[in-house]
This record gives structure tokens, sequence and C-alpha cells, in this order.
């Protein structure tokens, strides 16, 4: 394994100053966050060990909140919580409306349901806002995360607590606030592009790209 860790050592390529300029380009994002190679501990005996992808980094609040808005905790967000806000302001215009113009017993009740929608509408765009909010900010503990990412899978990770994303085309890739996400059907794993270095930025979309369905 020695001579592996040394073939792969000698594998990073330095780009020299007149390079950097032109390489930094492919990822704009990046924090400076250094990214190492590393040899597939699990291949069998009889396997080529493959070259995965070492990053370690540690996920901000802004970036947990943006990963929970886009991972469908709440159903009415975005063009269905516009939806939702242009029917109750109708409704609320209506029960004004007939507040104001008309007479009787169902005067009352109109106010009623006016106010009702009103509230209906703040209820859509800040229940889910303030939620996910404190979700993130817990989530957002300061914990380091670590991930190696070969060509079939992801391992994140160490000890006990270590699982593993098959890039078999069985999980969801989406792209957002330059954080890439992966869905699986009971959790999601989340990259931010900052922590990619631009030397080693395309190939990691590519292994993404190639190894999931684009999230709809």
């Amino acid at each position: 394994m020695k001579d592996i860790d040394d073939s792969l050592n000698s594998d990073i390529h330095k780009p020299d100053e007149e390079d950097q300029t032109e390489i930094n380009e492919d990822n704009p994002e990046w924090d400076g966050t250094e990214s190492e190679l590393v040899a597939d501990d699990d291949a069998e005996d009889y396997e080529i060990p493959e070259t995965g992808i070492k990053l370690s980094y540690v996920m901000t609040e802004k970036e947990m909140y943006r990963c929970l808005y886009n991972s469908d905790i709440y159903k009415t967000k975005g063009t269905r919580a516009v939806f939702s806000t242009v029917v109750f302001a109708l409704a609320a215009v209506c029960f004004i409306f007939a507040y104001i113009y008309t007479e009787g017993q169902f005067k009352p009740y109109n106010l009623f349901f006016g106010i009702f929608c009103a509230v209906m509408i703040a209820v859509v765009w800040l229940v889910p806002y303030f939620h996910i909010k404190s979700m993130a900010k817990i989530a957002a503990n300061g914990k380091k995360i670590d991930a190696e990412i070969y060509p079939d899978h992801i391992d994140i990770g160490s000890g006990s607590g270590a699982w593993s994303i098959e890039l078999d085309g069985n999980c969801y890739l989406s792209e957002f606030d330059n954080i890439f996400m992966i869905s699986l059907k009971d959790r999601s794993f989340a990259i931010p592009e900052r922590v990619i270095e631009p030397e080693v930025y395309n190939e990691i979309k590519a292994i993404l790209v190639s190894g999931t369905r684009p999230k709809e």
C-alpha cells in the first residue's frame, strides 16, 4: 500500500503560477480548501485500487439552510407557494369586498374569513422559513465532514458512523447555490463547490453527473 500511496502522491500536479489563473476559472467559488488523492482501501486483493479524491470541510448554516430548503421538506414552496398565495389573496379580496359592500348577518363572517386568508398567506411563507432556519442552525454544528469520492462510489465519515453512496444511477443530483446535493431515498449528502480545488473540480463534477440522475 505504501507504493500505491507514493504513486498517488506523485500524480498530484502542482500548477505553476502562469497556469494558476486559468485553472481557478474552473471553480471560482473555491475557498482554498485542499483536496488529496487516496487509494480505495475496500478494493479486493485482485482488483487495482481506484484513485479517489478526499475532501474535508464544514457546512455553514447558510449552506445547510439551502440544502434543507431544496430537500422537499415542505411542498408549499416556490411555484406552489406562489399559487397558494394567489388563491388566498383572491379569496381575501372577495371576503373584504363582501364585508365592505354587503349588509346582513354574514358581514362579520366575511371579515373573519378575509383576515383568515391573509394569515394563511403569512403561514405559507413564514412557517417553512423559520422552521428550516432552526433546523439548519442545529445541523450546522461545526462537525467536519470527510468524504472520499471514487468513480463508482463515495465514502463518507469513518468508524461506526461511516456510510457510502453507490454512484450507480439510483440516486439524484441537484446543483443550486454553488452546492452539489445527492438525494437518496432516506437521506441526502451535500458538497459545497467552495471546498473543491479547481484542479479536480471538473473531474468530481463528471463523476457525480455520470453516477446519478438529474433531480427534476
